[in-house]
């Protein structure tokens, strides 16, 4: 399965994953996969980018005396009472001291970690390759329970008012007791192609993009579909959506970014903004403008009310993009694939805060 999703989005050879986690910023430092399989914290108080720590070490090891190797890291770390949680090819949910990067845990899964891990009251819900939900302590990574789907779980799941929300390569999603792991909707929702986007919920809308090419609006309650149609694209939608307001703003690997009306999911610009290459990052609200990078590593800003370039010319990174950036007022942090940490400025400057090694 994974092969398919590496050969989808040229983003590796299918024998070698590189991963593209993004970057998480806690306490002055960036946390981030600044080389393949391996997690760090930069200090981005420092010119300089210091690295304070990397993880793995040489000599670490997991509890059965094998030796600690990600191999690729797709997870973005979360950051939570000073803990570091993040999911790795290797199969491994990682808890790490944010100070030190020590282990303070580390659980098996029975398959890559792809999408990213959630911690919301103690609890840490994370999806794997091998189709289930885990539902672990935040403190000890002693499982509170798991949930099967009928296929690989490569998206971030969701949760809040007490029900996790997951998509599924197996064409669904599922609303799950937070506590309990039981299901809450009478049936899942079922698209038409497998579901790897992250959901977003929106007073009461759940929207979630699909290797369906759709963006599917559903009722949070039910699971019943709100819009009259889904909208469709020609190519998947992987990112994750982004609503402001009344509307949805949303990326395909057509290249285009879309801006569609929250209640009936009709276009609100004239035309989609056309990056000429896939987009797999989120969009993301840069102060108040929408910042879009592609695959190439091109970074465009726009109007979010008419979808007009306002660079003159985009940023080029020249390095593959895949992960989403992380916005934090007039500044992004972009991770490049390979590992190299960028800041992106709204009035359009660019710096290289790590290099690597």
């Amino acid at each position: 399965m994974l092969s398919t999703l590496f050969l989808a989005t040229a983003c590796t050879g299918i024998a070698r994953p590189e991963g593209w986690a993004g970057p998480t910023l806690a306490d002055n430092r960036l946390v981030a996969s600044i080389e393949r399989g391996k997690m760090a914290a930069v200090d981005i108080e420092d010119s300089s980018g210091k690295v304070i720590w990397r993880f793995p070490l040489k000599d670490q090891r997991h509890p059965d005396g094998g030796k600690i190797d990600p191999e690729a890291i797709y997870s973005t770390p979360v950051v939570a009472d000073s803990t570091v949680y993040f999911g790795a090819y290797d199969g491994w949910l990682y808890a790490l001291d944010l100070a030190s990067g020590d282990i303070r845990w580390q659980v098996e899964t029975g398959g890559p970690i792809i999408g990213n891990a959630v911690v919301q009251d103690g609890v840490v819900y994370v999806g794997s390759e091998d189709g289930r939900l885990y539902a672990l302590d935040a403190a000890s990574g002693q499982e509170r329970w798991r949930f099967k789907s009928g296929d690989s779980i490569w998206a971030t799941p969701l949760v809040a008012d007490g029900v996790v929300y997951v998509a599924s390569m197996d064409k669904k999603v599922y609303a799950l007791d937070a506590a309990s792991g039981e299901e809450r909707w009478d049936k899942p929702f079922k698209a038409k192609g497998g579901l790897a986007s992250t959901p977003v919920l929106t007073d009461g809308t759940l929207l979630v993009g699909g290797l369906d090419s759709r963006i599917h609006a559903l009722d949070a309650a039910s699971g019943e579909e709100r819009w009259d149609e889904p909208f469709k694209a020609d190519d998947w939608f992987w990112t994750r959506p982004l609503v402001l307001g009344d509307t949805v703003y949303a990326g395909s690997l057509n290249g285009k970014v879309y801006a569609l009306d929250v209640n009936d999911g009709t276009p609100k610009w004239e035309q989609p903004f056309d990056t000429g290459a896939p987009v797999r990052a989120a969009p993301v609200l840069l102060d108040d403008v929408l910042l879009i990078a592609n695959r190439k590593g091109e970074l465009y800003e726009l109007d979010p009310q008419n979808g007009q370039l306002l660079w003159p010319l985009p940023i080029e990174l020249a390095e593959t993009v895949l992960s989403d950036p992380l916005a934090q007022g007039a500044t992004a942090y972009i991770s490049a694939q390979g590992g190299d940490l960028f800041t992106v400025s709204k009035d359009g400057s660019s710096k290289l805060l790590v290099l690597t090694d």
